[in-house]
């Protein structure tokens, strides 16, 4: 292509060489007529309009050698010259051109990520058109971009080649040869490369690496990532390098103390997100004195070098509750709950899972004072679960759906004191609303097929339902819970919440009732820690604010 332009030049400079001097030793006479020769499918008037040389004027050169510069401009050309023809009355002057042939074909190479069809969409050029080497030049621009919006941003073409009427280029996706991993300390490498979904060497789609890079940062364990391209083997080939900066996973703590009614008492606390550098999580809490309580946690994802989660979990644990009666406070009891579970997961695909839970508890109630519910019991239960998660992220959304619709589904075969079935569907939908601003809302519903023992009912009020009332001051068979939150992010670590809950639970025989909803509203702030999200919350409800405490998002 570079050869014909410079050819183009020389005859068009030899041809003024010629033509000018004619008129050297005379005054310039007028331009009695202007035409084209050599045009056979490029309309003269397209070619003339081109020319700023117009009749009755004085002969100019200068004219004239714009003239033919802005013609070859067109693009349609390989040659371009002038030619003159002397009258009495003046002179006419003659354009002359040589056409590039007629494009017969196009044919594209190395596509694989976009299809020819789709090349050929955003081209100008086609079969039967006089080949056009400056339109040619922007439908080139015209791919590079379709490759760069389309993720395949280290694309290029070379290959071009225009020969019998056939135009041939070719296109180089670029392809990933190597990944690297740079930053590691603790974290094992074969944690992160588990969680590509691909494997070199492959075309580099950076949509597809940011969508990996962010499974990589959901893990919980790096406070940065970082991405950069390194030259392959050959220009058509990269390495690309994931940087990261590895965060503290880990918390401990060991405390003692005496008195002289229930002597010594202590606790052990340890806590690891990422076991060993191996992606396991574990959780020890044993405390004691008066009694013994612990809390005994372990959940490996990738069971048996397989994506499937497990989980299990053995506990006996104390909380201190509430008894309400039509939203009226008859008396404190502590529930205490003696079991295990066991967790089974894996991904279908990329949107959806599924998980199963087994587990067996007993509950026992002890009164402090007033009234108290039932006296406790077995409950031996599965759970299946089906996940659906669009989520750009699981740590901090910024959009996308979560839903999950799980049933509960306790004895018969299974055994124990309580039979019943529950379903719970879990709603959450996350919008980009701006520069760090995201507006987060879910819906939560539940309801069961019988009526339950006081220690199986839905809870609504508190931290993670409905804020502004007291913890599970609503309980029943059946419940409704909404929520708002706009979160604002106002610092690298931290961010304002405004929030606004509605909710209520039904006893069994109830009908549900909008007209019994509660509502609160409030704002917070969470700020990151190594642990997580730490979340401080001050909502108002109907007799008034409370402040809550706790760690992780609400939803």
């Amino acid at each position: 292509m570079a050869k014909i332009r410079w050819m183009g030049f020389l005859i068009f400079f030899l041809m003024l060489v010629w033509v000018f001097p004619v008129f050297a030793q005379e005054s310039f006479p007028p331009v009695v007529a202007i035409r084209v020769e050599g045009n056979q499918h490029i309309n003269e008037q397209l070619i003339l309009s081109a020319v700023s040389l117009s009749l009755k004027e004085p002969f100019n050169p200068e004219k004239i050698k714009n003239d033919l510069k802005s013609i070859y401009d067109l693009g349609y050309f390989s040659k371009v010259w002038v030619d003159t023809k002397k009258y009495p009355d003046g002179v006419e002057v003659i354009y002359k051109v040589e056409e590039f042939p007629v494009i017969q074909e196009i044919a594209i190479s190395g596509n694989t990520a976009l299809s020819t069809e789709e090349i050929r969409k955003v081209m100008i050029v086609s079969p039967g058109q006089v080949m056009n080497w400056k339109i040619f030049q922007r439908d080139l621009e015209r791919i590079k971009a379709l490759y760069s919006d389309s993720g395949f941003i280290v694309a290029y073409i070379d290959g071009i080649n225009f020969e019998n009427g056939i135009l041939r280029f070719t296109i180089h996706e670029g392809i990933i040869e190597e990944v690297i991993f740079e930053g590691l300390e603790k974290t094992k490498e074969y944690v992160l490369r588990r969680e590509l979904d691909f494997e070199p060497p492959v075309i580099f789609d950076f949509a597809r690496i940011k969508k990996n890079m962010q499974k990589i940062y959901d893990l919980g364990f790096f406070e940065d990532l970082s991405m950069k391209l390194e030259p392959g083997s050959d220009q058509e080939h990269i390495k690309l390098v994931i940087g990261v900066v590895e965060k503290k996973t880990g918390l401990a703590g060991v405390g003692v103390g005496y008195n002289s009614e229930e002597g010594w008492l202590g606790y052990v606390r340890y806590q690891e997100a990422n076991l060993g550098g191996n992606g396991q999580k574990v959780e020890l809490r044993y405390e004691f004195g008066s009694r013994t309580l612990y809390r005994l946690y372990f959940e490996e994802p990738w069971f048996l070098g397989d994506p499937t989660l497990l989980a299990l979990s053995l506990y006996d644990q104390v909380k201190e509750r509430t008894n309400y009666e039509s939203g009226v406070e008859i008396g404190k009891y502590e529930e205490e709950r003696i079991g295990g579970q066991l967790v089974f997961g894996r991904k279908i695909n990329e949107d959806w899972a599924w998980r199963l839970t087994a587990k067996s508890e007993r509950i026992d109630i002890t009164v402090l004072e007033g009234e108290a519910p039932d006296r406790g019991g077995v409950t031996n239960s599965l759970s299946p679960m089906i996940i659906y998660d669009t989520r750009d992220s699981v740590l901090d959304p910024k959009e996308g759906w979560y839903a999950a619709l799980e049933a509960e589904l306790a004895g018969g075969a299974l055994g124990g004191d309580n039979t019943f079935a529950k379903y719970v569907l879990d709603v959450r939908h996350f919008i980009d609303t701006g520069p760090d601003t995201v507006l987060a809302l879910r819906l939560l519903g539940g309801t069961a097929d019988t009526p339950l023992p006081d220690y199986e009912k839905f809870g609504v009020g508190g931290v993670n339902t409905l804020r502004g009332y007291d913890l599970f001051e609503f309980e029943g068979e059946k419940m409704l819970v909404f929520n708002l939150e706009y979160r604002w992010t106002v610092s690298e670590n931290t961010q304002v919440v405004f929030f606004g809950d509605a909710g209520y639970a039904w006893p069994y025989e109830e009908p549900v009732s909008f007209e019994d909803i509660k509502t609160g509203y409030g704002v917070g702030i969470r700020v990151d820690t190594p642990i997580g999200p730490v979340r401080l919350d001050y909502g108002i409800g109907e007799h008034g604010g409370q402040t809550y405490f706790s760690i992780g998002h609400t939803f």
